[in-house]
């Protein structure tokens, strides 16, 4: 099945956001640990949890198209059902 452009910039979005969270927390971590341990575990903390959600958003996005395309896939047989009674009748 040939993936659209949207399909591709998703899941290079995904992947990004996933490389992101793991090396941006590591990296906040490391440079906050400066200021301390607890303001240093607070910072990833937070980080992580803003990453999950734009992951959470980027997959959202993902699960409603898909949703659509196979909303769309039922409509067309669900209109040729449709054809093939009318003709038989």
């Amino acid at each position: 099945m040939k993936r659209s452009t949207f399909d591709t910039l998703l899941s290079f979005l995904l992947g990004f956001a996933w490389a992101l969270l793991l090396l941006g927390s590591w990296l906040l971590f490391h440079i906050t640990a400066i200021f301390g341990f607890s303001i240093a575990l607070l910072t990833t903390i937070v980080f992580i949890f803003l990453m999950f959600c734009v992951i959470l958003m980027l997959e959202g996005l993902n699960l409603y198209k898909e949703r659509v395309e196979n909303q769309r896939e039922q409509t067309r047989l669900l209109q040729r059902i449709a054809e093939l009674l009318e003709s038989e009748a």
